[in-house]
């Protein structure tokens, strides 16, 4: 399991990633990871998936993007949500 601090990173860059692609396409588009090189970036997903607590994998990561997506919390928070902390 990675640290804190890194997984903070990874929801840092997923944030970045919502908002980039807010902009460009007027709302949060998901791509294959063969679609170009925004698509190759939204392998960040797979990361942060790969790396959460356990129970989190159970449902399918429904509760995975329902923290990544709580933008009312903090980075940190979130990430040691993710983490099971």
């Amino acid at each position: 399991m990675i640290s804190v601090k890194d997984m903070t990173d990874l929801v840092h860059v997923y944030d970045a990633y919502i908002a980039i692609n807010k902009a460009l396409f007027g709302e949060a588009v998901f791509l294959g990871f063969n679609e170009g090189n925004f698509g190759a970036i939204s392998r960040i997903f797979n990361v942060i998936e790969r790396n959460v607590d356990d129970g989190l994998k159970k449902d399918d990561y429904k509760r995975t993007w329902k923290i990544l997506d709580d933008f009312s919390l903090e980075s940190e928070e979130r990430a040691k949500r993710l983490l099971g902390r």
